[in-house]
């Protein structure tokens, strides 16, 4: 296990392949991440939000679906886990395995109590994605939505930076500009680019207060 942490686990292939059918429950895909720059592979809608988690976190600078397969032994049994997701952050490693709370069995505990023990030993961080807050995505893809926004050809982003500071509330910013459509659009592509914040603890709305991004880490 030690030795692991050396082995070129980014530049490796996913241990199981992404696979489509018909009649299947879950919903594989693959998910665009801006950090970086390329589609990584889900097996379910839940592994597709993480993944836009962690690309909205701003931290991430890269991600490996499907890392490794652990073998271990629990009550005289042999088995494996394969973990979901290896993301590697400017601060520290993380090993993810998904999975809604209200279908983790005893098994799949203790799945996740030898991956976790897996990433003592590398010196990584263990987290199981279980249960998200019900509003927190549709913030999250209102403001994936214009994340590739590019251009500015009205100059808004300047006024909304500026009009932003000491905070005001996500309507009035836009309503501010005189051309509140587009306003709207650069403002999700501004709180995307952590250029500005807000709390997502409460629904992204027009009564959302918006800030500099300093300013909302405080």
């Amino acid at each position: 296990m030690h030795d692991l942490v050396q082995e070129p686990v980014l530049t490796s292939d996913p241990m199981r392949h992404f696979t489509w059918r018909r009649d299947q429950r879950h919903r594989p895909g693959l998910q665009f991440m801006t950090s970086t720059g390329r589609h990584h592979g889900a097996e379910s809608l839940e592994e597709s939000r993480v993944l836009l988690a962690l690309d909205f976190a701003g931290d991430v600078v890269d991600v490996v679906s499907q890392p490794l397969k652990i073998c271990f032994a629990t009550c005289g049994k042999r088995r494996s886990h394969t973990p979901d997701y290896l993301a590697v952050t400017r601060r520290s490693v993380w090993l993810i395995d998904v999975r809604p709370e209200p279908l983790i069995k005893e098994s799949d505990r203790e799945s996740f109590a030898a991956a976790a023990e897996v990433a003592v030993a590398c010196g990584w961080r263990y987290a199981v994605a279980a249960r998200w807050r019900q509003h927190a995505f549709a913030g999250l893809d209102a403001m994936a939505s214009r994340r590739q926004l590019r251009s500015d050809p009205l100059g808004l982003r300047p006024v909304l930076l500026a009009e932003a500071g000491g905070g005001r509330r996500f309507g009035e910013l836009a309503a501010a500009t005189g051309c509140e459509p587009v306003a709207r659009a650069q403002l999700l592509h501004l709180l995307w680019s952590r250029r500005l914040g807000v709390d997502l603890a409460s629904p992204l709305q027009d009564r959302s207060l918006v800030m500099p991004a300093g300013e909302a880490g405080r």
